[in-house]
């Protein structure tokens, strides 16, 4: 048998290595601050009044990323998703409870890049995380999440973007009021992880967790709780880990202990490339001229290999 006889035998019976098979995906966590979808319109209150240029410049920075999964936080509308992330390009999913007629508001989102490595298999809101903030009787955003497919294997996102205002303070107990409420979106957090990691299969918490962990390490209230060992599987990772932020549009005192971060359980950590890690800062002239019509974070990433 001839060398290209052997060749094609080869092909047709998939002799060849697995690992040239291997698919690798970027998953991305971006806060883009309070987002509206039309140009000289604040979303709200105190929001950045963004023109069409602004637009620009986030989709340059979204293809600087290069992210096939992204959780979004503080999206004002579908439409504002549109205005970066065309559904051309990506499959969306946004929070089900947004409602055009009520005061505007910010919510989270999760989009995945089409004609990637990545598909979107079936997305949902994650209710147990809209919580009653006692204080002003408003309630906190649901999450995210999306079951990913990758080279036939597939795993969760969960999209966070929890209460505000409790970067560092007791949770357990809580006394000052945005910690009682972000104490209570600790259990079904909690219950989210403990039930996809039943599942067997990888999952990653991605978001603004508005949560310094690098304050307290592992014994942070809200990390400890996650990161419980039960069920007996579970061990959590996350990224960053003590390293502080260096993005130009966050105030220097928030740049230590950052509260955006990408959660991972043992078998997506088994599939993640730590020097893959990313954060992808803003250009420092653009950054001074623009400052929060940008955003106060920065994007992260990190890539994750799928065999």
């Amino acid at each position: 048998m001839n060398s290209l006889v052997k060749l094609a035998v080869l092909l047709s019976v998939g002799l060849f290595s697995t690992s040239s098979l291997a698919e690798t995906v970027r998953v991305a966590t971006w806060n883009i601050n309070n987002l509206n979808d039309k140009s000289g319109v604040p979303l709200r209150d105190r929001a950045p009044i963004r023109v069409d240029a602004d637009y620009e410049a986030l989709k340059r920075y979204r293809d600087l990323l290069g992210a096939d999964v992204i959780a979004l936080q503080e999206m004002g509308n579908p439409a504002a998703v549109e205005r970066v992330f065309p559904s051309a390009e990506y499959d969306v999913a946004f929070a089900k409870d947004y409602d055009p007629s009520a005061e505007p508001d910010i919510y989270a989102a999760i989009v995945v890049r089409k004609g990637g490595p990545a598909k979107l298999v079936q997305s949902g809101d994650v209710e147990g995380l809209q919580v009653m903030h006692d204080a002003d009787g408003r309630t906190t955003r649901r999450g995210i999440e999306a079951l990913i497919e990758v080279g036939g294997k597939q795993f969760w996102v969960l999209g966070v973007h929890l209460k505000s205002a409790c970067f560092g303070k007791s949770l357990v107990p809580a006394t000052d009021a945005n910690c009682v409420t972000l104490a209570k979106q600790m259990a079904p957090l909690e219950a989210w992880i403990d039930s996809k990691e039943a599942s067997g299969l990888p999952l990653i918490v991605a978001g603004d967790f508005n949560r310094k962990f690098d304050i307290h390490g592992q014994t942070d209230h809200l990390w400890a709780e996650v990161d419980d060992s039960d069920p007996s599987s579970l061990n959590l990772w996350r990224l960053p880990f003590d390293r502080a932020s260096e993005c130009p549009t966050t105030r220097e005192g928030d740049r230590k202990h950052p509260i955006d971060f990408l959660v991972f359980n043992q078998p997506a950590w088994d599939r993640v490339d730590p020097q893959s890690y990313m954060e992808l800062l803003y250009e420092e002239e653009e950054a001074a001229e623009l400052g929060n019509r940008l955003s106060d974070h920065c994007p992260r990433a990190v890539e994750l290999r799928f065999e």
